[in-house]
């Protein structure tokens, strides 16, 4: 009797409550206008803070669905997400945040680059350094340092990751004589960040004058061709323009599919005598001006590297221009009679037009951002706004991204079971990730990063591909279960024994040693990974694990592993177990497939 007069003083209560509240859907998650929950006790967790009250049961806290969303979606957008960003997407939505990060202006990194070296330069010389030791201008380390300076506080997430996905395209590197014009590749580096919204055309334009661009796939001082000499035309970048960075090998539909002959063979975009005649095409490109120096004063064709202007745009010189018909890909002829810049606006505006550049270009960005392995329908979708933004323009990039980053097959949640879903994360992208959403702390609030020791175990840093075929080419298929579904998984290419036991060796640094990051300057210390407010959650590895589970992986870290980690932070119980076990935690989940595996 006892119990049913409880019962009716609860109803009693409770159907006002619902009779007032102005929902006619559900009741839940967030819809509690009005209503009241009670219980006989609310379960206060020990020093995270968080407690179990009765109205949470119907207001909507602790259903994580919104945030795993922003997470998984910055983990395709961002180069990392710390939990604030996440929780300000989550509450913004993924459309608003995609606007506003259009919004924001683009950085200059050659500017940081320059305000680095004198910075690092003045840094030398308070600790001893002569100055006969001190560069005349920046190195590969000074664009390191600015890059990691700026990229550990930065807003523009987006425009980050879309111009480190061009990269991986338009592929210039460190390895080679560039490691010591680290302005040069700055400037570079500023086209595809300051045109990761814009236009293709412009950025296919802009990388054809780049002084960098021009000494890496040498048409810096190509000449036109003298046959008692025996000299011809460089044909490296006619080749890289058009199988890089235009149209590719073969002819694609617009799904990104290649097209077959009569014979079922595949059809070739180009032949070695367009290569040949491509080649005239870049000619007559040398240095744009000079640095100061003790031999010249005006800049002229053949001048090298060592004093030309390395981030200045390389000009034309029409004597060194080869004149005459160009015949090109498809049947078409640049006339005769041109200036060198007017054969070159042809040709680029020829190979832009070119039906293979929206599929070609598109299917990688999806690559890089999203997932290894798109369904020719999500190309030919991406590709179709390539080709026409709406407003009948050809090549903005900001529809593009727009198509890739909503579209259902990036978006939805059935397609994250899908066997054929996901990416391998790429290294760098792990590093980026993890330095961003951690706590970290340097004695002089330097965030300089000269990433040789990550590029030692992985195989991967910023600009530092092997050749300019990047890291990985986008169609490799590790032999095994991928490569007999007929898939590719590009990142594998750079996966290996070497490089994974490189990788965990280099997360056991950032954790348990808490050694995040640090430069080669002389008595600067090391940038520390911080746990400090870390340790409250991990006093229970399970709070702990939900915290990183939405920082993390997304909402995808299984029982399996969730359990793998559980159990072993339960067995740390010293003195210092909190921090120790925050250090485990991190480690074995970065290291593990829920992590390294993006779905």
């Amino acid at each position: 009797m006892k119990r049913f007069l409880i019962l009716i003083l609860f109803f009693i209560h409770l159907t006002p409550s619902i009779q007032a509240q102005k929902y006619n859907d559900y009741i839940g998650a967030g819809h509690n206008r009005d209503i009241k929950v009670f219980s006989s006790s609310d379960k206060h967790e020990k020093e995270t803070g968080y407690t179990a009250k009765a109205e949470n049961t119907i207001n909507g806290k602790g259903l994580d669905a919104k945030l795993m969303e922003a997470s998984r979606f910055l983990s395709q957008a961002s180069i990392g997400a710390d939990y604030k960003t996440i929780e300000e997407t989550a509450k913004i939505g993924i459309n608003q945040w995609l606007e506003n990060q259009f919004s924001i202006p683009p950085e200059n990194y050659l500017q940081n680059v320059l305000d680095i070296f004198e910075i690092t330069n003045q840094w030398e010389l308070d600790h001893g350094a002569d100055s006969t030791d001190i560069p005349e201008w920046p190195y590969w380390s000074h664009f390191m340092y600015a890059w990691w300076e700026y990229n550990m506080f930065n807003d523009d997430l987006l425009r980050q990751r879309v111009a480190l996905a061009l990269s991986e395209i338009l592929v210039v590197s460190f390895n080679s004589d560039l490691a010591g014009f680290g302005h040069s590749v700055a400037s570079y580096y500023d086209i595809l960040s300051q045109n990761a919204f814009g236009n293709y055309k412009d950025i296919l334009m802009k990388v054809t004058y780049h002084p960098a661009m021009g000494f890496y796939l040498s048409h810096f001082n190509n000449p036109k061709t003298i046959e008692e000499d025996n000299i011809h035309p460089d044909e490296n970048y006619a080749r890289e323009v058009m199988q890089l960075f235009s149209i590719g090998l073969y002819q694609l539909n617009n799904d990104g599919t290649r097209k077959v002959d009569a014979n079922g063979e595949f059809i070739p975009t180009y032949t070695n005598s367009d290569i040949k005649e491509m080649a005239k095409i870049f000619t007559g490109l040398g240095p744009g001006a000079l640095i100061p120096n003790e031999w010249v004063d005006q800049p002229d064709f053949g001048y090298g590297i060592w004093i030309t202007d390395m981030t200045v745009p390389m000009k034309m010189y029409e004597e060194w221009h080869e004149p005459g018909e160009k015949h090109l890909i498809d049947g078409f002829t640049i006339p005769a009679g041109q200036t060198g810049d007017e054969d070159i606006e042809m040709a680029i505006d020829h190979l832009f037009n070119h039906p293979n550049v929206g599929p070609f270009v598109c299917k990688q960005l999806i690559q890089r951002l999203v997932k290894s392995n798109p369904t020719p329908e999500y190309v030919d979708r991406v590709a179709s706004v390539f080709n026409d933004n709406g407003s009948s323009v050809r090549g903005d990039l900001k529809s593009v991204i727009k198509a890739i980053l909503l579209d259902d097959e990036a978006r939805t949640c059935e397609w994250i079971n899908d066997e054929t879903n996901g990416k391998l994360k790429e290294p760098f992208l792990r590093y980026t990730h993890f330095a961003r959403a951690v706590d970290k702390d340097q004695a002089y609030g330097h965030y300089w990063n000269i990433s040789y020791g990550f590029y030692e175990n992985t195989g991967q840093v910023i600009l530092n591909s092997p050749s300019v075929f990047n890291f990985y080419l986008p169609y490799f298929q590790p032999n095994g279960p991928i490569a007999e579904k007929g898939l590719v998984a590009p990142e594998f290419q750079i996966h290996n024994s070497q490089t994974s036991i490189g990788y965990m060796n280099s997360v056991f640094e950032w954790t348990r040693y808490e050694y995040l990051m640090s430069d080669w300057l002389t008595d600067d210390p090391a940038v520390s990974t911080d746990f400090y407010n870390y340790e409250p959650m991990a006093r229970n590895p399970e709070v702990f694990l939900n915290y990183l589970d939405i920082v993390y992986t997304h909402g995808m870290l299984t029982d399996r592993t969730r359990n793998i980690i559980k159990e072993s932070c339960n067995q740390l119980i010293n003195s210092s177990f909190k921090r120790t076990r925050a250090q485990l935690a991190l480690y074995l989940l970065m290291i593990s497939p829920d992590y390294t595996i993006s779905k």
